[in-house]
């Protein structure tokens, strides 16, 4: 009876450290399933795919990112924009996106999502109609490492609002518009990260403003702040056989080439 009355004590004291065990568990706070990540950032020119949305000018941006422990990420992009890019607009850009991220091992993942372009007030009248600039694109990318490739594909009627075959003047649908990307952003030294991109834009009916992009940089990290510079070269045409193409005007008529070489340096802080 004795060794019987000793094993029950033992089994009590074990199950009451097992339930002290849990109790203690659940009272340690969970991870947080949604992390957040934010910067501001100034740029000498904003280059979007090697093409100046300011004119060759500075702005000012920010953006906003949310990330859950599935994948599942959501994000808020805002930019100054020229008003020769986007007319009658506010001379702002406004991004959200979202996507989903798959981790196949430790340095490869997958990633799929959208984004939406909206450029407040921003559009123009041509053959009746009423043809603004806000965009939204799909994309796919695959990360290896400090490698990835990414495709984007419209999903808007108009890209970007190019919706006037230049020379012709016939109104065409551009949706179907297809970028593809390559990017390798692999470390020299700590906190010194050599930047090199590589792009191809077609445009859907509008062969003429098709291009390739390319940047070669280098971004250097000090503690919150990042610290960027790279050359860019676009080969869309400013203009071809007299007709314009990708030269942007000004509301009193002057005009500025927003293609071929640039040099961009951005001071970014991140929180």
């Amino acid at each position: 009876m004795m060794i019987r009355h000793t094993m029950m004590l033992r089994l009590a004291g074990a199950g009451l450290l097992a339930t002290l065990s849990g109790l203690a568990a659940a009272a340690e706070p969970a991870p947080a399933a949604w992390t957040e990540s934010g910067n501001v950032t100034l740029v000498s020119d904003y280059l979007f795919r090697g093409i100046s949305q300011t004119q060759a000018k500075p702005t000012a941006q920010a953006a906003l990112d949310f990330t859950h422990s599935s994948g599942v990420y959501l994000g808020l992009f805002g930019s100054g924009v020229s008003h020769a890019a986007y007319n009658n607009g506010a001379g702002a850009e406004l991004d959200v996106y979202g996507g989903y991220r798959h981790a196949l091992d430790a340095d490869t993942s997958l990633d799929a999502g959208l984004v939406t372009y909206w450029f407040p007030g921003a559009h123009y009248a041509t053959a009746g109609r009423d043809i603004q600039y806000h965009t939204q694109e799909a994309k796919f990318g695959v990360n290896v490492g400090s490698f990835n490739a990414y495709a984007w594909v419209s999903l808007s009627r108009y890209w970007f609002g190019f919706a006037v075959q230049p020379g012709s003047g016939a109104l065409v649908d551009t949706r179907g518009t297809v970028y593809g990307e390559l990017n390798w952003n692999p470390e020299l030294a700590p906190g010194l990260v050599l930047n090199l991109h590589a792009g191809r834009q077609q445009v859907r009916r509008m062969a003429a403003f098709n291009f390739y992009d390319a940047r070669v940089g280098v971004t250097k990290t000090v503690g919150h702040w990042a610290f960027a510079a790279a050359g860019t070269y676009n080969s869309g045409d400013a203009s071809r056989n007299g007709t314009p193409l990708w030269t942007f005007f000004n509301a009193d008529g002057s005009s500025k080439n927003v293609v071929q070489k640039r040099l961009l340096v951005t001071a970014t802080r991140t929180f």
